[in-house]
């Protein structure tokens, strides 16, 4: 493992990465990892390795080398409490979620509490003035800023990019291949399909011991543009059973080569969001977990690729390529993925896809010619293996062929044959691969002269750059419907229909990014019997580019604005009011609305606004919330907008979003002192628990920690939901008042006090 790791810094030392110096291990602790470098955290990378410190805290964390202390920062979020040393060889070695310092640490962080009156301080010195040795104590582990007790322990470059540690001198015992559980295929455009289908598939793999590999549940079709995503974890021995870390390398290969690669070696601080390119952010959004993208995303400017460039890695399923990319043959293709941890430990699963589109049957009529039926269609398929048309007398529950066809070489058919009463027809198309495709018609009496709504229901999946419109029909059609699309532009495009099932039909509608505005869609159809329907289906869009642009909901309760490169890349918008309500604490008010498509993310976070009625009396307690896949409502923020009855706030991907009314005041309880507490200790510890359940505890100066009146620096753990603090000089004996006083992010207050004795 040794030999590896020295490769491996060998090779980053040639790219500009320093090889590992002879560092002293970090912590006075049995080595074990609970995170590696690398993982998905949202809207950022995890920077370092985390430490196992088994339930525990206090551990000694120590000097790796000799330097100095360059950076220490306390803060109830984030890191907690965290010191930086700066190392000799001109590295930053980062130490986190400490519960304490060593004393000539804390000292200067306390002198600097007291000056400032608050608990967060950042701080940053010289090389002359906290200079440390090889191995010296630094603090002690915790779990400031966190849930759990561990050491989040970083190594930074010269230019405070964060590194692999695992590949610098802090490796761990791994014998461990990792294991996979699942690849997944995702459409990339409007043309393109998985299994027939426009959303991204899974597929599960199964572990074959005798091939010593992972081996795909299933082929799946693929045609178009295709990208491939991975869902894997590793562990490491001694916490095997505990906790599951992130590989270190993944490779894609396509019938025997290498098409791409992602290695977690380094990144920089200002491309952190990138890691939502970097794992399969639409995969995430369905709640289908988190997926390496094995393909580099328009945006992706991270440095983990090596060679490959944006494109590179999807595949061309049956299409040419557009310079990056594979350009996969029609027919069976091999796909091969490897997944490796530091250690050199790998992981491999084949999957087998099948480079075909399904044969789609269009545009089929039948038509009374006498006592006779006369029929067309058109198959689209480059070689279909048999065209069929078959009849049905029982209303589509069975069907029997009635004679072959031969299509041209514009794939047309026709065909005429003798009716039989009450009889309607299929036409259908099979490939070499036994995918089909068909459309029912039937010969009809002249149509009702007034189309009437209710044959027709449409529902609408709207995607990032295109819509699928699903149509259901009531009754048995004589014909697929006509979608004809008419624009804001005022032009107006057929939309091609393909059948799905004896009731169902499906239609893509393309968005242009030159119309902006409305887009109506016109379904029309005539059942078997002669009924004539119509409806109508609106669909919103609106072209986000990289200049900018403002998203707004049809009545204009609801925007989002987008300024100049907030977005990798355009796509359409749309926001719709959707039925719903608030909580039993948090009232709504006005509507919830979906913005959308949600599975886009930002580049940068983008400002919504969500208007109020200009009579409402008390917007100061009014919030913007997120609804979870869960149901639940999540504050975002209430920032008033100036001159408008409205709030705002940012967010870094759309959802569903509304107002929300909170006039519940946070919830305080002091633990200690207990009630009527007769103390000796002069410099007692006093702790209140707090908690807010809507809007929430947002920022230290809203928690205050009083006694005698005098404010005294509180420490907020909001993991534990509790603020604690403790004199810095000892108090007098006699009758004592702690006053605990919070105040929740939408301005309402709570307070309780306690009155205690120092003996």
């Amino acid at each position: 493992m040794r030999l590896i790791l020295l490769l491996c810094c060998l090779c980053l030392s040639n790219s500009g990465i320093a090889e590992a110096r002879d560092y002293h291990w970090p912590m006075e602790a049995p080595p074990a990892l609970t995170s590696s470098f690398g993982e998905y955290r949202p809207r950022r990378f995890h920077a370092g390795i985390d430490f196992k410190t088994w339930g525990k805290e206090g551990y000694p964390v120590l000097a790796v080398d000799d330097g100095y202390v360059w950076r220490v920062r306390t803060s109830p979020w984030g890191y907690g409490k965290v010191v930086y040393i700066r190392l000799k060889d001109g590295r930053t070695a980062v130490y986190a979620h400490l519960s304490g310092f060593a004393p000539r640490v804390k000292d200067v962080v306390e002198a600097e509490q007291e000056r400032r009156g608050f608990y967060s301080v950042n701080l940053f010195f010289k090389p002359n003035q906290i200079q440390v040795k090889h191995g010296e104590t630094l603090g002690y582990s915790g779990s400031t800023g966190s849930g759990a007790p561990h050491l989040h322990f970083e190594i930074r470059d010269r230019s405070q990019r964060p590194i692999n540690g695992l590949l610098h001198g802090f490796e761990v015992k791994d014998t461990v291949a990792p294991t996979v559980q699942s690849v997944a295929l995702i459409p990339m455009d409007a043309r393109s399909r998985v299994s027939d289908k426009a959303d991204p598939v899974t597929i599960g793999v199964k572990w074959r011991p005798e091939l010593k590999r992972y081996v795909a549940r299933s082929a799946p079709m693929i045609a178009g543009r295709i990208g491939v995503s991975v869902k894997a974890y590793d562990r490491a021995d001694a916490s095997v059973l505990s906790n599951r870390i992130a590989p270190y390398r993944l490779r894609l290969y396509v019938n025997g080569g290498e098409v791409f690669e992602t290695t977690y070696t380094v990144f920089a601080y200002n491309q952190v969001n990138q890691v939502e390119l970097d794992r399969n952010f639409a995969l995430k959004v369905r709640g289908a977990g988190i997926y390496h993208n094995l393909y580099r995303a328009a945006g992706n400017q991270l440095p983990m690729y090596g060679k490959y460039r944006v494109g590179d890695g999807v595949l061309h399923a049956g299409i040419s390529t557009s310079g990056r990319g594979v350009a996969l043959n029609p027919g069976r293709n091999r796909l091969r993925v490897l997944v490796e941890d530091a250690a050199g430990n790998r992981s491999r699963v084949d999957l087998e896809v099948i480079v075909n589109s399904v044969p789609r049957v269009l545009n089929a009529r039948a038509e009374f010619n006498g006592g006779s039926v006369r029929m067309r269609a058109r198959v689209r398929d480059e070689n279909p293996e048999t065209v069929v048309v078959e009849r049905s007398s029982n209303g589509g529950r069975s069907w029997r062929p009635v004679r072959p066809l031969e299509p041209d070489s514009s794939g047309r058919v026709r065909a005429e044959f003798s009716h039989v009463p009450d009889a309607v027809y299929r036409v259908r198309a099979r490939d070499r691969f036994q995918s089909e495709g068909f459309q029912v018609c039937a010969p009809v009496p002249p149509p009702e002269s007034d189309a009437k709504p209710g044959l027709l229901d449409c529902t609408v999946r709207y995607y990032p750059d295109f819509a699928v419109l699903k149509i259901a029909s009531k009754n048995l059609l004589s014909a697929a419907p006509d979608v004809t699309l008419r624009w804001a532009s005022n032009s107006e495009t057929a939309s091609e229909v393909i059948q799905r099932s004896l009731y169902g039909y499906e239609t893509v509608v393309r968005f242009d990014p030159d119309v902006e505005g409305e887009v109506a869609a016109v379904l029309s159809a005539v059942d078997w019997k002669g009924k004539r329907g119509r409806s109508v289906v609106r669909l919103a869009q609106t072209p986000v580019r990289r200049r900018g642009a403002v998203v707004r909901s049809p009545d204009g309760m609801a925007e989002a604005r987008f300024s100049a490169d907030d977005v990798y890349g355009p796509f359409f918008g749309r926001i719709s009011a959707i039925p719903g309500k608030g909580s039993k604490r948090l009232k709504m008010v006005g509507t919830r609305f979906r913005f959308g498509p949600e599975d886009v993310p930002f580049r940068r976070k983008v400002e919504i606004v969500l208007r109020y009625p200009a009579d409402f009396g008390r917007p100061e307690r009014l919030g913007i919330y997120r609804l979870t896949r869960g149901g639940a409502w999540v504050f975002v923020g209430n920032r008033a907008v100036r001159g408008r009855p409205a709030v705002a706030a940012e967010v870094s991907s759309f959802s569903t979003y509304a107002l929300l009314l909170d006039e519940t005041p946070p919830r305080v309880r002091i633990q200690r002192p207990e009630p009527r507490a007769k103390v000796s200790d002069r410099r007692p510890v006093l702790v209140a628990a707090i908690g807010d359940p809507g809007s929430g505890i947002r920022r230290e100066k809203d928690i205050l920690m009083l006694l005698d009146g005098k404010r005294l620096i509180a420490e907020y753990d909001p993991d534990a939901g509790q603020v604690k603090a403790r004199p810095r000089q000892p108090i007098a004996a006699g009758i004592h008042k702690l006053e605990v006083i919070v105040t929740d992010a939408c301005g309402n207050r709570a307070r309780a006090v306690r009155s205690f004795t120092v003996r």
